[in-house]
C-alpha cells in the first residue's frame, strides 16, 4: 500500500479531530486511533452496506420494529496476524479477528455507544471461493469470518457481513481492520502505558507480575493485550478487559501527544499503514471525527451469553442470550413500529 504524506496545514486541521477519534478507534486492538493512510478502496458489493431496507421489518423478541436511520455504524476489527498486510491466494484458516468492536452513533441524539463482540460468538458465517463468490453459511465462530478470505478486503467485507446478520440486518457505513503488530507500534509511540497487573502471566510472560503496576514495554503490551491461553482463567472475557483498560490507559496519553505535535498524526500513517485495510476515505474518517467530537460517550453495552467447549474440536464457544441481543438490538439500531 503507497503511503500518504500530508501537508503541515491539513495536518493542523485533522489533529483536533484527531483527537477524538483516536479515543474510539484504538479499541479495536488497542490500534484503530490510526486514520492514517487510507486509500479510496472500491468498496466491495455483498450486499451488506444495504442490509435493511427503510421498507423493512423485523421482529426482535416478539417485537416489530424498524431500522434507526438516525444511526451510523462502524465496525473494527483487531486481526490475529503478523506481520506487513499482503493478500493471501487461499482460504487457510489463518487471520481470525481477535478483537471486533462497534462504533454506533445516533445523529439525532448526539451520542455514541461502543458494542464489543465475543470472537468466540456462535452466528452464521458465509464461507467463500476464491473469487469471492458464495459457498456456502455454516454456524461457528464469528472470528473465523475473517480467515474465510483473502486477509484483505473480502476478509473485512465478509466479517461486515457476519456482524450485519448477527444483529439482524443492521446497515455498516465502514470499517477499519488492524493486524497485532500494530500493539508494538502504538505501545512505542505512547512511550510505554501504565496499567495494573490483574491476572496470573507467569506461563505467558513472566515479566508481568501479578499485582504489580508498571509501564508495559512494547513486547510486553503484546503479551497484556493479545495473549489467552495460559493467562488467567484463559478467557476471551479476560482478555477483552485487559484490552478495555489498555485503551483507558493509552488514550489520555494519545491525546496529549496529538494536542501537543500535530505531527505526530504523520508518525501513525507512516508506521501503521503497512498494517491497515479499510474501506472508508479520508473525507468519511473526517465526517466520523466530527461526529464523535460533537457527541456524548454513553459507553459499552454488551451481549449476554455463555461460553462453553466444544465437545468436537475443544475451542471455545460463546452462545449469545436471545433475549439480551435482541435489546441490545433494540436500544442501539432499531424502533419500535408504532401501530
Amino acid at each position: 500500500m503507497a503511503k500518504k504524506y500530508y501537508s503541515r496545514s491539513e495536518k493542523e486541521k485533522l489533529a483536533k479531530k484527531l483527537v477524538a477519534v483516536v479515543a474510539v478507534f484504538v479499541i479495536v486492538c488497542t490500534a484503530t486511533v490510526v486514520i492514517g493512510h487510507i486509500v479510496d478502496n472500491q468498496k466491495m458489493n455483498t450486499g451488506q452496506k444495504d442490509a435493511a431496507t427503510e421498507s423493512d421489518i423485523v421482529k426482535i423478541n416478539g417485537v416489530e420494529c424498524k431500522p434507526n436511520w438516525d444511526v451510523q455504524t462502524y465496525l473494527f476489527i483487531g486481526e490475529d496476524a503478523r506481520g506487513v498486510k499482503t493478500r493471501k491466494t487461499e482460504s487457510d484458516g489463518t487471520g481470525q479477528s481477535d478483537v471486533l468492536e462497534l462504533l454506533v452513533i445516533d445523529t439525532k441524539k448526539n451520542t455514541y455507544h461502543k458494542l464489543p463482540i465475543n470472537r468466540d460468538t456462535i452466528t452464521d458465517v458465509k464461507s467463500l471461493d476464491e473469487d469471492g463468490s458464495y459457498l456456502a453459511t455454516t454456524k461457528t465462530q464469528i472470528a473465523l469470518a475473517h480467515a474465510k478470505g483473502d486477509g484483505m478486503e473480502l476478509s473485512c467485507e465478509n466479517t461486515v457481513d457476519a456482524v450485519s446478520n448477527m444483529l439482524y440486518g443492521i446497515r455498516i457505513e465502514g470499517y477499519i481492520s488492524l493486524n497485532m503488530d500494530s500493539i508494538k507500534i502504538l505501545n512505542h509511540l505512547a512511550g510505554g502505558v501504565p496499567v495494573t497487573i490483574e491476572d496470573d502471566f507467569s506461563q505467558s510472560d513472566p515479566s508481568l507480575v501479578m499485582g504489580q503496576n508498571i509501564t508495559l514495554t512494547d513486547d510486553q503490551a503484546m503479551h497484556y493485550v493479545h495473549d489467552r491461553m495460559n493467562v488467567g482463567d484463559g478467557t476471551n472475557e479476560c482478555r477483552m478487559r485487559r484490552q478495555k483498560a489498555y485503551v483507558d490507559a493509552l488514550f489520555p496519553l494519545y491525546k496529549a501527544k496529538l494536542q501537543a505535535d500535530s505531527g505526530f498524526v504523520n508518525e501513525f500513517y507512516n508506521n501503521l499503514s503497512d498494517y491497515m485495510v479499510t474501506d472508508m476515505s479520508v473525507g468519511e474518517m473526517g465526517n466520523v471525527a466530527n461526529m464523535i467530537i460533537n457527541s456524548e460517550d454513553k459507553g459499552e453495552l454488551s451481549i449476554k451469553g455463555t461460553n462453553a467447549i466444544a465437545e468436537d474440536d475443544g475451542f471455545n464457544e460463546f452462545t449469545m442470550d436471545e433475549t439480551s441481543r435482541g435489546e441490545v438490538a433494540m436500544e442501539l439500531f432499531f424502533n419500535k413500529v408504532e401501530k
